[in-house]
């Protein structure tokens, strides 16, 4: 982390002074102009940067030399600069033919060869070298760290979407269209921003003065600073919060294998949280470790992705679906994937909202207030004129910083979120209890939720989790709903806020980024906002003919007594609009005997084919009885499909990082290998990052 520090401070001070092509530092950015209306191919060669070969044909298959790839290089971002340097490499001849793009490249400082001083010009430019090049065109300076600082800020700014390839292979033409797309579509968006772009360990300005990365410091919105503002506006690192880390996860012991004799029932809560998988994002991304023992929940990892499964039918809110299949970790078990899938509701009700804001001193920090106020304003782009919002802030004290308004009256509620300042201690208790009082004070037929953000750190009043659980269950009952929203780090406080949000029947997401902000509120706005079911649980009784032992992969702390399955005072997860909520069992088959060693019970076998039977109870969102649905598995395939294998990729990837017993023949390779399998559905790109992130990982971990 200091290095990383020390390397955000070096690239500040190459930065001020770098007057190479950089989109940021230019009124009129030097980069060539796409349609991105079009696919990448597409909109490349429309614009004169992608050329096909002499049979017309684009060929984005073939993989891409060094030379070839600097062509595309100064073609999309150079395509009007003339500017050229001396070319020294030993192995470029006067008379090569890509020279012309070697020597705009050098003059502007994105390209550099090897330490013998050659170019190897005619080797294949790799995942990483390609990376690197793109980065240093779009921020105009060198990271320390090679390829780590490059690939961290690749995957954050989503340019290395469409990617397959990871460290150490060559890319095709068709992975670089992607990259240099995506780049070009980031510039444009970064241009068209509130004058800021969260990345990492710093955020970044624009202005006539260059952009500047700072770490650990705030910068105002569309301030512009010059290199003589620099030692006023960057702030010195609090080095005490790299050794005095204060966050907090709890961890759970992992789910062992059962006796499907002794224990034929396997019953839980679903959980459609996702925070973990941003989490852990967060820690490869922006610190460079991995994440810490009790902050990975496997359960999240995987519902953090959406799968194909069948909509759902008849009036019935959501679909159940399941399928088995050879265990990838252990050949000789089995694999079986439960899948609910949510419908989509073509319209939802008015939504009375309130954001309850933690406006207290730890919430100072570039990923915390600041990016909560862009999260909310996305959010804001995505509601209805005729829904409502009402902002709550919570830090020495409490304060109603904006009565219900109209989302029609935009501009007064984007106001209001731009007044709020970090300071103080954090009265979460008291924020809590005003917020509910807010939102029942204009109760509507509709959706009604508070949307909390906050790091977690409750610090005046009751802040045990178990006091503020009680606080949760009593408000609950009001159909009034609670999303939290997690942000930053150093004093980050995971469990106390996926307590908070279990009890009030709420989801829980962390937000490391405005591109998370986009997913949760943008991409998946339905899921995050609108319950269709509440209180749901599901019961698997395994045949003891079929299935000798099973183990439910994740949901630990979601694992209820059987007896609870038909208690409808008992709590459980929700579902929201459109969400799939996924779960995995590994099972050890049966041999058609069942071994009992019971001394006053003999087992009696149902002649039955098949496996298990899936139970399923939920209520409506404002229904307090359970309604059942049931579902017998008796097939098993041995063909897969992409959704299996990308499913049993994020879980494997979840074992390794909980260092589970279990994990059998599980490594790195296996996870990005089983989820190559699976990337056709992948419409924004989370699938590839997942990838990426997992390839960074593993080079972390070495």
């Amino acid at each position: 982390m200091i290095k990383k520090i020390i390397s955000a401070i070096i690239s500040v001070m190459l930065l001020l002074s770098f007057s190479a092509a950089n989109c940021f530092a230019d009124t009129e950015s030097p980069y060539v102009k796409i349609n991105s209306d079009l696919s990448p191919a597409e909109a490349l060669v429309d614009a004169g940067v992608l050329e096909g070969y002499q049979d017309g044909e684009l060929h984005l298959e073939n993989f891409l030399t060094r030379t070839e790839f600097t062509k595309l290089i100064i073609a999309a971002f150079l395509p009007n600069e003339s500017e050229t340097a001396p070319v020294e490499f030993s192995d470029i001849a006067d008379d090569f033919w890509g020279k012309p793009y070697i020597a705009q490249a050098v003059a502007a400082g994105v390209i550099n060869g090897f330490e013998d001083n050659t170019f190897r010009p005619d080797d294949k430019v790799t995942y990483e070298q390609a990376i690197k090049i793109v980065i240093r065109m779009l921020q105009g300076y060198d990271y320390a760290n090679y390829p780590v600082d490059y690939i961290q800020a690749a995957i954050d700014k989503g340019i290395a979407d469409g990617m397959t390839s990871v460290i150490g292979e060559s890319i095709t033409r068709n992975e670089a269209v992607s990259l240099i797309y995506n780049a070009l579509v980031y510039s444009k968006e970064f241009d068209a921003s509130e004058d800021y772009d969260y990345y990492g360990y710093g955020y970044m300005t624009k202005g006539a003065g260059g952009v500047a990365l700072y770490a650990n410091a705030t910068i105002d919105s569309g301030a512009v600073y010059t290199e003589e503002d620099l030692p006023e506006v960057y702030n010195e690192p609090d080095w005490d919060f790299y050794d005095f880390n204060t966050e907090e996860y709890i961890q759970n012991e992992e789910n062992v294998f059962k006796n499907a004799v002794t224990s034929p029932l396997s019953t839980f809560s679903i959980d459609a949280d996702t925070a973990s998988y941003s989490n852990m994002r967060r820690f490869a991304l922006q610190s460079g470790i991995l994440p810490p023992a009790g902050s990975v929940r496997t359960e999240e990892l995987i519902n953090y992705f959406s799968f194909d499964n069948p909509a759902p039918e008849g009036d019935e809110p959501f679909s159940v679906t399941a399928s088995m299949h050879k265990c990838p970790w252990n050949e000789n078990n089995l694999l079986a994937k439960i899948d609910i899938q949510g419908t989509e509701a073509e319209q939802y009700g008015p939504s009375n909202l309130v954001f309850l804001i933690d406006i207290s001193g730890s919430m100072f920090d570039f990923n915390k207030l600041p990016l909560v106020k862009k999260s909310l304003k996305i959010l804001l782009e995505k509601l209805s004129d005729t829904d409502t919002v009402s902002i709550v802030t919570y830090a020495s004290g409490t304060k109603v910083a904006l009565e219900s308004t109209p989302v029609s009256e935009k501009d007064k509620i984007i106001s209001a979120l731009d007044s709020l300042q970090a300071g103080g201690g954090t009265y979460g208790e008291a924020g809590i209890n005003l917020a509910y009082e807010q939102a029942e004070k204009n109760l509507t037929d509709g959706n009604n939720r508070i949307i909390l953000c906050t790091d977690g750190d409750f610090n005046i009043g009751n802040s045990s989790t178990g006091d503020l659980k009680t606080l949760i269950e009593e408000k609950r009952d009001k159909g009034i709903y609670l999303t939290v929203l997690g942000f930053g780090m150093g004093n980050y406080k995971d469990s106390k806020m996926e307590t908070l949000a279990d009890y009030g029947n709420g989801n829980y997401a962390y937000i490391d980024s405005a591109r998370e902000a986009k997913k949760v509120f943008v991409d998946e706005m339905p899921k995050t906002i609108y319950t269709i079911a509440k209180d749901v649980k599901i019961q698997v009784e395994f045949n003891p003919a079929k299935v000798k032992e099973y183990r439910l992969i994740g949901y630990e702390n979601r694992v209820l007594n059987n007896e609870d399955f038909e208690n409808d005072k008992k709590d459980a997860g929700e579902l929201g609009a459109g969400a799939t909520v996924t779960a995995l069992y590994e099972i050890i088959p049966a041999n058609g005997e069942v071994e009992n060693n019971l001394k006053y019970q003999q087992a009696t076998l149902m002649d039955s084919e098949e496996f298990m039977t899936v139970k399923l109870r939920y209520k409506d969102p404002d229904g307090y009885e359970s309604k059942l649905i049931e579902l017998p598995v008796s097939e098993y395939d041995n063909n897969a499909d992409g959704e299996f294998y990308f499913a049993a990729a994020v879980a494997e990837l979840g074992m390794i990082l909980n260092n589970s017993e279990y994990m059998g023949t599980s490594t790195f390779e296996s996870v990005i290998s089983l989820a190559r399998e699976g990337l056709e559905n992948d419409e924004f790109g989370f699938r590839t990052e997942f990838i990426h992130l997992v390839d960074l990982m593993q080079y972390l971990d070495k």
